[in-house]
């Protein structure tokens, strides 16, 4: 390995810290099927999903879709590695949600319905998971993207946008999945 990537790979791990000192660091998470399909049910593998619950541990605050609480009913915990459940913000310009979705009933921890990503500012350590319309919410304020691509197929929602080009920063298995780590190049 030549020096010059040998610091470009070392900046590239230093930069969430670097990022951190400075402003929240948010991280874009989704899963997809090989399709490209982000719909229909459970998407990734239990080792993804122990892997996002580990995240949401060291998470501040988790940002999702009004849609998505609708439709999925979320806990938004971290359960799966008997870790906290951080605070959460809901994404929406709708602000009525039926409290009988599982994370309002989550102790210990804030539910925010706002239609928008100011409240993020007080945070350090954001997690955003959500689908196509939250990507395209979000771009601006997003520093890495954590894409978990499982082996199958189904589902009708898919990403559109082809304009978005990206630099793979880390890739690695996780169960059955491929994850990938990614910045957006500028």
């Amino acid at each position: 390995m030549m020096a010059d990537e040998c610091m470009a790979r070392a900046e590239d791990l230093i930069n969430p810290f670097m990022t951190w000192q400075q402003k929240p660091y948010v991280t874009f998470k989704w899963a997809q099927r090989l399709d490209g399909t982000v719909d229909g049910g459970t998407i990734s593998s239990h080792t993804s999903r122990v892997h996002v619950h580990a995240m949401r541990d060291v998470s501040d605050l988790i940002v999702i879709g009004g849609e998505t609480v609708r439709m999925d009913r979320p806990t938004l915990d971290a359960r799966l590695v008997d870790g906290k459940a951080c605070d959460v913000l809901i994404y929406s310009r709708q602000k009525e949600f039926d409290q009988n979705i599982p994370l309002f009933k989550v102790k210990g921890r804030n539910v925010y319905i706002e239609s928008s990503l100011e409240r993020i500012k007080g945070y350090r350590n954001i997690l955003i998971e959500g689908g196509p319309a939250m990507f395209e919410a979000t771009k601006d304020v997003v520093d890495s993207y954590l894409c978990f691509v499982a082996p199958k197929s189904g589902g009708t929602i898919r990403f559109t946008n082809t304009q978005d080009d990206f630099r793979i920063l880390h890739s690695q298995t996780s169960g059955s999945d491929l994850m990938l780590w990614m910045q957006r190049n500028k």
